[in-house]
């Protein structure tokens, strides 16, 4: 099964999945790069957007590992 696939067995019909699909659809123009041009905009506020989740999680989890290592650290 693809994603494109209706699903075999479940609460949809055939038709209501197809409107489900065809409503998904993006009417808009494609998101474009041309590394020696201008960027489309869009596309750099989702490369920054992923850039800060990632960094936010990278953070979170430096954090757990020293709060981990300092419980496992023996007295003293």
């Amino acid at each position: 099964m693809t994603k494109q696939d209706p699903p075999e067995d479940g609460p949809t019909q055939p038709s209501e999945f197809e409107a489900f699909r065809e409503s998904m659809v993006f009417e808009g123009p494609e998101l474009t790069f041309t590394p020696r041009g201008s960027p489309d905009p869009r596309l750099l506020r989702l490369v920054r957007l992923l850039a800060q989740q990632a960094a936010r999680e990278s953070y979170e989890e430096e954090l757990r590992l020293a709060r981990q290592k300092k419980r496992e650290a023996p007295p003293g």
